[in-house]
């Protein structure tokens, strides 16, 4: 261990020292809200965000047209107007219900529903909207709400939520109507994208900027796109974790409540969380964890003998817990390339990203290094510091190894991308999503000079390669497009290296081993195969049987994009 390490060592178990001696004592959550008063403020959601958000994401359109660059050339889903409310929920003409809300019969609403939608009432009533003194805690809270707005609250009904008084319709709720009393927590959640992304805040993003999904209504594939929309839909609502309508947060706090949508193969949280030691203990010993309890009250090794993901996630360091998941993220789901090894392929001039994903990472920065702190600090309650440190440092190992594999892969792919090996040749394949729209739609001062170029010069038949550009393998099929080694390539670096990644951060070794590193292997070994195929069937049509290489033969202008092209310092559209 160098020196610079050690004196980090120190230093990191020097504050996890007074950190401790902080922690001795229990923090009410209402006495930190006493030194953060309540403001009564409807919350924007998309506050502090670019002026073009608004227009795409909160801007009320029904189902008439889609959202992002592409909205011209899909539909939305009709469930989209409760996975994203703000941005398409289309009031019921079944019913009028104007002359209810006008005249405030708030009796109405439940006397119609308890013999229509009996459980959600049934869920109300347990509810602390229902009792806002459910509990002392509870009691505590909803004295701070009466202090602010200035009214005694009896409860908070159907219509508080539901009823909009100004358009004298009924409206589906999302974050902004619960931040009339839950502001600080939507705020929070809000500052998530102070971080970058991957975030909660911005998960529609990743649906409807992309040119995917307008392609998969083109190809009528639309529908299977709906399992996006369900979990991405949590960037405007609060309901995927605090579930209607009891809105429990003893629910929200479970770690089941993260795993509904925090599983699957690019990021198996729930799998590797779940058959981890942590997990297992959980499981086997979950009666006896508190989830009533606010986190910042929690006495570990008493109510928590494990950590849950909202205890690690929702630390913020110092005691304090708040509703941002993402500030301690270091490695950003792992997808970004980092800066500390060398690259012989083009992964070098990654990320593509459209200002939407995290920069490339350097994993030792000053912010990271502060953030591996907090996690250390997090790790500490149950391990030794060093245990810690040096587990995170096997973590960094890990993903350093993993991207020498994928640059390995990609080497070979640009090389007979380059060489014109590739089988069809890319002027001979299907376009990208929308490649053919692309050029036309997005200008090079955006995507930059390198991908706008491509998609001029090849009509939008780009090769599917890398980060950004190669997630289309995952999804759809054109003619030929992508290959076979090019899908192949996919499956590495999106779901075996990301499986690993997920094995190794929540201490899962069977998924560290057998969904991660071993198929990184694997796929290599696949990709290397079908390159040398790929070569000698070149070979035998130019009529010179030889051996072959992975090495380029002759260079040749290559069609890959190079530079960080899609890096620019504003969206403009």
């Amino acid at each position: 261990m160098n020196y610079a390490k050690k004196l980090m060592l120190f230093l990191t178990m020097a504050l996890l020292v007074i950190a401790i001696q902080f922690s001795g004592s229990v923090r009410a959550h209402d006495e930190a809200a006493e030194k953060e008063p309540y403001v009564p403020k409807t919350m924007d959601i998309y506050e502090g965000f670019p002026d073009w958000y608004n227009p795409i994401f909160k801007d009320n359109v029904g189902l008439s047209e889609g959202a992002g660059l592409f909205k011209d050339y899909y539909k939305p889903l009709a469930m989209q107007m409760y996975m994203s409310p703000m941005r398409h929920y289309e009031p019921m003409d079944i019913l009028d219900h104007s002359l209810f809300i006008e005249k405030e019969r708030r009796d109405l609403c439940i006397r119609c529903h308890d013999g229509i939608n009996t459980g959600a009432v049934h869920d109300w009533k347990g509810s602390a909207h229902f009792n806002p003194r459910k509990t002392p805690l509870i009691a505590r809270k909803t004295k701070i709400i009466e202090q602010a707005i200035g009214r005694e609250i009896i409860n908070v009904d159907c219509f508080d939520c539901h009823a909009d008084t100004e358009k004298n319709e009924i409206r589906m709720p999302h974050a902004e109507i619960c931040s009339e009393c839950h502001e600080r927590q939507v705020r929070q959640f809000n500052s998530e994208k102070d971080h970058g992304r991957p975030n909660h805040i911005q998960a529609m993003e990743a649906n409807v900027l992309v040119p995917w999904y307008p392609e998969a209504d083109r190809r009528g594939w639309l529908a299977g796109n709906g399992g996006c929309d369900m979990c991405h839909g949590i960037s405007t609502k609060c309901d995927p974790c605090h579930t209607r309508h009891s809105f429990s947060a003893a629910e929200a706090r479970n770690p089941k409540a993260c795993m509904t949508c925090h599983m699957g193969p690019d990021h198996p949280d729930a799998e590797s969380y779940g058959e981890s030691k942590h997990g297992i203990i959980l499981e086997m010993e979950e009666e006896s964890y508190n989830f009533d309890k606010p986190l910042a009250h929690v006495q570990v090794g008493e109510e928590y003998r494990t950590p849950t993901c909202q205890f690690c996630h929702m630390y913020q360091g110092g005691g304090t817990f708040t509703h941002n998941f993402v500030s301690k993220g270091i490695w950003r789901m792992g997808t970004v390339p980092p800066s500390n090894i060398e690259y012989k392929s083009s992964l070098k001039d990654y990320p593509y990203g459209i200002n939407i994903i995290a920069p490339k990472i350097d994993v030792y920065s000053d912010e990271n290094l502060d953030k591996r702190d907090k996690w250390v600090e997090v790790c500490s309650n149950c391990h030794s510091p060093r245990f810690a440190y040096t587990y995170l440092e096997q973590l960094d190992d890990y993903m350093f190894q993993a991207f020498g594999l994928t640059d390995q892969a990609q080497k070979i792919i640009d090389d007979l991308i380059a060489d014109d090996v590739m089988y069809p040749s890319v002027a001979e394949r299907d376009i990208y999503p929308l490649g053919d729209k692309i050029a036309e739609l997005l200008p090079a001062s955006l995507i930059g000079d390198g991908v706008y170029n491509a998609f001029k010069k090849l009509g939008g038949q780009v090769p599917v390669v890398g980060p950004i550009l190669g997630v289309y393998a995952m999804f759809y099929q054109g003619e030929n497009n992508p290959s076979l080694i090019e899908t192949e390539y996919a499956k590495m670096w999106f779901w075996y290296k990301l499986q690993g990644y997920k094995g190794y951060a929540h201490a899962q070794q069977d998924i560290m081993w057998w969904w991660g590193q071993a198929p990184m292997f694997q796929q290599l070994g696949k990709i290397q195969s079908e390159g040398l195929r790929l070569r000698r069937e070149h070979a035998l049509e130019q009529g010179s049987v030889k051996s072959v290489s992975h090495s380029k033969s002759e260079a040749k202008e290559t069609v890959i994009p190079t530079g960080n092209v899609w890096e620019v310092e504003a969206l403009d559209y």
